[in-house]
């Protein structure tokens, strides 16, 4: 038989942790990381500005609701109008290179991950003039020295912390 244990000799008040535990993300969740590309990738800029209408119409909002719209609401007053309106554009050199960036944000991440550019990723990049092609190969080759040379700084810095 199983002993029950009774709740009010727990040392933590569960129901009180709960109630005060944040339930949405944090503003720099909402910053670095859900709306991170709203300022160089379009169809990311649309949702949020649509995230933050979606918010603003709602009559009754719960509290994280309120505190996710007034976060998105600070981080919207921190872009540059004239920059979101270029990047809304339909300005063939904007949107050029934002495609190149994704590309090569995507194949590097595959070759960090896979040690190799997926059949998808390379069709596409073989579709690229020879100039984006290499454009995009060089970025993608910044992007994952990049990140060797965060590893290789991450792991000197763990060298001298206890533990680590």
């Amino acid at each position: 038989m199983i002993k029950k244990i009774d709740k009010t000799k727990l040392k933590i008040n569960i129901d009180h942790l709960l109630e005060v535990a944040n339930k949405g993300p944090s503003r720099w969740e909402l910053d670095n990381i859900i709306w991170h590309d709203r300022t160089n990738d379009p169809k990311c800029l649309v949702e949020f500005l649509t995230r933050i209408k979606t918010l603003e119409v709602i009559k009754n909002k719960t509290d994280n609701e309120q505190k996710e719209y007034n976060i998105l609401c600070e981080l919207a007053n921190e872009l540059d109008e004239s920059e979101c309106l270029d990047l809304l554009s339909d300005n063939d050199e904007i949107v050029q290179q934002n495609f190149i960036e994704t590309l090569a944000r995507q194949s590097a991440l595959e070759v960090l991950t896979r040690d190799r550019v997926s059949l998808e990723t390379m069709n596409l990049m073989c579709k690229l003039n020879p100039s984006d092609f290499i454009l995009t190969s060089k970025r993608t080759q910044d992007i994952i020295n990049s990140v060797h040379e965060l590893v290789i700084q991450g792991e000197t810095l763990s060298n001298d912390v206890a533990g680590a």
